[in-house]
């Protein structure tokens, strides 16, 4: 098994809030170790496998039109070009303004970093930050509870926290029933990159998934009904700089396709192409000398309603 090991901030032992905007606190040791694909998180709460197994799959391309999801900046020729929200901005520049529908919200910063491990008080970012303008942890309390939480307190970077900014996925996923249940949202969206274990971190290069996106309802009988939407040929920044991320989304107009009711989602992917001189894997559980993966860092129903 590789053990290759990544850069951890270890003296952060004992416990941290998550990412600065949770009220839980968790183990500091979980998903933070120096072996990159021992971080890996790829726990699905009870039902949701059972029913991406038998899901409709929609399959999506890269543009700004019907049946298209956005990414990053719309160009992805270089590792250091596969950032931003450019693309999802570009279709609906609305989504993108402050309160005042004049100024544009920025990217970054995306928190106050008081250093890593300090929960702060991100306020003042409202209205102005993209990220902590549109994150679930303002829709309610208990989005601000668990691991999970550091997908919904609105940092899209990394900020130099290392592993504690992020949910590390290896090609099976994860799944999570929501505390709520969806009621209206015009888009959904997530802030990722590459990572990987090889001996590239500066240079980086650029990595091609096929990220599925399952939304979950319940039928009459109290059960699961998904629906996955199949985004083919993502292309992510990796190894270049942990800052690099990309919004990653689709408009669900675009996509015929109603969130109400949603409780649940899971993303899952397969590696297309990985443009390095390594030979990589994004299966952690079979024998390969290097490993990539996909790193969430923020996922977003901007605007949503929930019950």
């Amino acid at each position: 098994m590789n053990k290759k090991r990544i850069l951890c901030l270890s003296f952060l032992s004992l416990f941290l809030f998550s990412c600065a905007d949770s009220n839980e606190l968790y183990d500091g040791n979980a998903y933070v170790s120096q072996v990159f694909i021992e971080n890996r998180y790829n726990h699905y709460d009870d039902g949701l496998k059972e029913a991406r197994a038998v899901s409709n799959v929609s399959t999506l391309t890269n543009g700004t039109g019907q049946n298209q999801y956005f990414a990053g900046s719309g160009n992805f020729n270089s590792p250091s070009s596969c950032y931003g929200f450019g693309q999802a901005k570009q279709k609906h520049p609305e989504y993108f303004k402050r309160s005042n529908g004049v100024d544009d919200l920025l990217w970054e910063p995306d928190i106050k970093n008081d250093g890593v491990g300090v929960w702060t008080d991100q306020s003042s970012l409202y209205d102005v930050a993209y990220g902590q303008t549109k994150k679930l942890a303002r829709v309610d309390p208990s989005f601000r509870k668990g691991y999970l939480s550091k997908l919904y307190n609105g940092q899209v970077r990394c900020n130099a926290w290392s592993s504690y900014s992020l949910v590390e996925l290896d090609e099976s996923g994860y799944g999570t029933r929501f505390p709520l249940e969806l009621s209206s949202a015009p888009y959904f969206a997530f802030s990722a990159r590459g990572g990987s274990d090889t001996i590239d971190s500066g240079r980086g290069r650029v990595t091609t998934f096929d990220i599925n996106v399952t939304f979950y309802k319940l039928n009459e009988e109290n059960k699961y009904m998904a629906s996955t939407f199949l985004l083919k040929d993502v292309k992510l920044q990796t190894n270049r700089s942990a800052e690099l991320t990309s919004l990653v989304g689709f408009y669900f107009d675009d996509i015929d396709y109603d969130p109400k009711g949603v409780v649940g989602m899971s993303i899952d992917f397969k590696l297309v192409f990985d443009d390095c001189e390594f030979q990589t894997s994004s299966n952690f559980d079979e024998e390969s000398p290097n490993y990539v993966g996909l790193m969430l860092l923020e996922v977003f129903f901007p605007d949503s309603t929930w019950n």
